[in-house]
């Protein structure tokens, strides 16, 4: 008898609702989209589509093994990927981690114990609380080439943290740009929602290297060399400034941002209240008044003016009397970014980043004249923000240029104020209210990463003290939902870290035996989101923003568990009172009434059939939305001046060169490093999505193996014609820091001079389709990327925008 089980998909960030049919047999014999879950509206992916296959593979992991020789006292760390797995059960594994957790916090001291996590499965904020159970040295995740760069510059510029993908109001828009992102492969509610605006009459544009499936639906492609999209923006920036566009904003900006403040040139900080006024506040700002004629004086702590009817002058020149009685001519923090950004002419842009005049003129235009008047949204993303040498500040740069289109703020077809993030990492999750701030690994590098937004150590530095003992050893590593050899970036000297002796226990939670779980000491087996609830942990976007409760559809293999399972049984043994759950189902009904239900004055639920029954529970967003919260005083723009900051006195404090948004070459280009592109003479990008994998999972799947059955590397027409390349021919591609392998794409839809490679590392073979799988270091991409170079406040690592090499492959 077959029975339809609803449930949600999380093999990406999507979240897509799904509908399982399932037989007596424990067998999934149907995989559909749910018509009625309002972020897919029914439309599903290959990945949703491969559930049956992933459920029933024979190579899944279904219980948990150690290293044979491996014990609490002995790890013989030389024998890691050399000696014989045993299988032992899960108490035995929890007694293993638990002692040597105990005895390495013992001997070192919490820091030296490290959770490593990639990509969610729901764990990411429950993982952070089990750090903090045992008051924990940190976390090592990808964040720092992930989203939250971009997160982090729009806390910087907003002082509250989206990203567009859950924040842009898509389907109201009237022109809408694709920088840097492709979510036909990655973000495929996005995909939906701008087809929907395209048939709407929205014009779309894509900035890309490389011509992907979003850029067959736009009209307008814009190539650019990897790394340089903060200079695109800039120069369109000035194009804003030189034909007058931008004083469409003049109303938000004067009202809502920090643009119309007096900047002190020589200090490169805002003008202060003590700067013109004895006794006057160091935390109040100045103005110039267009009534009055004079200054007026900010006050964030109460977010008015000293005085009623002030109206800011956003653009000019002003002098100003300090309180020594000597003068100074003040520009406007938006006059003085228009004169920073006046040397940005097309032609220089075309130049840096070799995408044509004629090309960057139209996307001008078509930004500038939206269809209909609508808004005109820009959406930057992993290729343009966050895997680059300038990852914030060119964020910052788009960011800013957005501003200057006079979106809607949390209004229709705008800048959507979700609450989702300031959720997220609410310390009734995450328990950092439990413990006292400490110094993360990489802390005295990159300290907005490590201290200010990820609180979590920078993954070379992790690396470095496994390998150097300094500052601190690292002792035992977690990894849940994670292969660290394909997840971050110099993978042979991750390869190295994992396998020295410094490190006494690795423990790795996975659907499969990964190249990462090859060497590691205990294996645990992972539940699939078909097998589990609780698989998720990004509830609240994007628009209507449900809260989704999934149902189990079918059992897991063995004795696999889920990734909440592992960490409650861990947590116990260390702080039972953080962990009070007995169930999967007990912590997702105590967020969904924690977070949702009771705030909302409404009776929580205890039975989680009863949950179920509700599927998708709205707390807001479509009919239920609030819109201009901020103007309700709902929304804060939680920044030292309480305003959106176009002028961030907090980049310089983290690093950066300038308050305002500025550019740098890549730390390897044909610019910055003009000898060493003799030799590397492509541009590399890395790590776009590719339509049929998760990050670098589901190579052994045929469903989705079979539509790309080999590792590859996109390059243009004519770069392989002067290299005599073939389509489909085996290369070699090279960096600095080692090679690969990867047969040839050619086209004319990659920019002359770059080269590109996807994240999948093809490490697991496909025998249904006869394909075989590749080493750790055989046809991954993360093999040639570095941490050198990073952004310099945040860690960003440059995996964007380096340098390599092709060749013909030869044994």
């Amino acid at each position: 008898m077959e029975k339809k089980v609803r449930t949600v998909c999380f093999d990406c960030h999507s979240k897509c609702g799904v509908i399982l049919t399932v037989d007596d047999n424990n067998d999934i014999v149907r995989v559909e989209g749910d018509p009625d879950c309002p972020v897919n509206d029914g439309i599903l992916c290959v990945k949703a589509f491969s559930a049956q296959e992933i459920h029933a593979h024979p190579d899944r992991l279904k219980y948990p093994v150690r290293r044979k020789s491996w014990s609490v006292d002995n790890p013989h760390t030389e024998l890691r990927g050399k000696d014989e797995w045993e299988r032992i059960t899960w108490d035995e594994a929890i007694n293993d981690i638990e002692a040597k957790i105990r005895q390495t916090i013992d001997q070192y001291g919490p820091q030296s114990v490290i959770i490593s996590q990639g990509t969610g499965r729901g764990s990411n904020h429950f993982l952070d609380r089990l750090n903090n159970t045992w008051n924990g040295g940190g976390k090592v995740w990808p964040t720092h080439v992930c989203l939250l760069p971009n997160l982090a510059q729009t806390h910087v510029t907003y002082g509250r943290m989206f990203h567009p993908h859950e924040a842009c109001d898509y389907r109201n828009a009237g022109s809408i740009v694709m920088w840097g992102t492709n979510p036909i492969r990655s973000r495929q509610y996005s995909g939906l929602r701008i087809m929907d605006a395209k048939r709407n009459g929205a014009h779309v544009v894509v900035v890309d290297p490389v011509f992907r499936d979003i850029a067959a639906k736009a009209d307008l492609w814009v190539p650019i060399r990897p790394g340089t999209d903060g200079a695109l923006a800039l120069g369109l920036t000035n194009l804003m400034f030189q034909s007058g566009k931008f004083e469409a904003a003049d109303e938000m900006l004067s009202t809502w941002t920090n643009a119309p403040f007096l900047i002190d040139s020589e200090a490169r900080m805002m003008l202060r209240e003590a700067d013109i006024v004895e006794g006057g506040s160091d935390e109040h700002y100045v103005v110039w008044d267009k009534v009055s004629g004079g200054i007026a004086i900010w006050r964030p702590e109460t977010e008015d003016f000293d005085r009623k009817g002030v109206k800011p002058s956003l653009m000019g020149a002003y002098e100003v009397t300090l309180k020594d009685g000597s003068k100074k001519l003040c520009k406007t923090g938006l006059e003085t970014y228009k004169d920073e950004v006046a040397v940005w002419t097309p032609e220089k842009v075309s130049a840096v980043t070799w995408a044509p005049v004629e090309k960057i003129l139209k996307m001008f235009e078509i930004i500038t004249n939206p269809t209909d008047d609508k808004p005109s949204l820009l959406t930057a993303y992993l290729g343009a923000c966050m895997m680059t040498s300038n990852a914030l500040q060119s964020g910052r740069a788009i960011t800013i240029l957005q501003l200057l289109l006079n979106p809607p703020l949390d209004d229709k077809g705008g800048i959507l104020f979700n609450t989702f993030w300031e959720f997220m990492l609410d310390p009734k999750i995450t328990a950092y209210d439990r413990v006292p701030p400490k110094l993360r690994l990489g802390y005295d590098k990159h300290p907005m990463y490590t201290q200010v937004y990820g609180n979590a150590n920078i993954p070379n530095d992790v690396w470095d003290a496994m390998l150097t003992g300094e500052p601190w050893p690292v002792k035992v590593m977690v990894s849940v939902a994670n292969d660290p050899l394909g997840c971050f970036e110099n993978a042979t000297k991750i390869h190295d870290a994992l396998c020295n002796d410094i490190l006494e226990l690795n423990v790795n939670m996975d659907y499969f035996m990964t190249p990462g779980a090859e060497i590691a000491d205990i294996v645990l087996p992972a539940r699939h989101w078909s097998e589990r609830v609780g698989n998720f942990d990004e509830e609240l976007y994007p628009e209507p923003c449900p809260f989704i409760i999934p149902q189990i559809a079918v059992q897991a293999p063995g004795e696999a568990w889920d990734d909440w399972d592992f960490m409650r049984a861990l947590g116990k043994r260390f702080d039972p009172e953080l962990w009070p759950w007995d169930s999967s189902e007990e912590m997702q009904l105590w967020r969904l009434n924690e977070f949702h239900l009771i705030p909302n004055g409404l009776e929580p639920i205890h039975d989680y059939e009863k949950a179920a029954e509700i599927g998708y529970f709205v707390e807001y967003g479509g009919e239920k939305r609030t819109t201009k919260q901020h103007e309700k005083g709902l929304v804060k723009f939680m920044t030292p001046t309480m305003r959106i900051e176009v002028y961030s006195e907090q980049m310089p404090s983290y690093g950066y060169d300038s308050p305002l948004p500025s550019y740098s070459e890549p730390f390897e280009s044909p610019y910055s490093t003009p000898e060493l592109y003799k030799e590397y003479d492509m541009c590399l990008t890395t790590g776009a999505r590719d339509y049929a994998f998760y990050h670098s999972a589901w190579t052994n799947i045929a469903h989705q193996r079979i539509l790309e059955p080999w590792p590859y590397i996109e390059l243009n027409d004519e770069d392989a014609k002067e290299r005599q390349i073939s389509e489909g021919e085996w290369l070699w591609v090279e960096s600095l820091r080692g090679r690969i392998k990867a047969k040839a794409r050619i086209s004319k839809g990659v920019i002359k001079g770059a080269v590109s490679m996807c994240r999948p590392n093809y490490k697991h073979a496909c025998e249904e389709l006869n394909l075989p799988g590749f080493s750790w270091d055989q046809a991954n991409p993360n093999v040639l990327t570095t941490a050198d170079g990073s952004d310099p406040g945040f860690g960003a690592a440059p995996m964007r925008s380096s340098l390599c090499k092709v060749s013909k492959f030869t044994e």
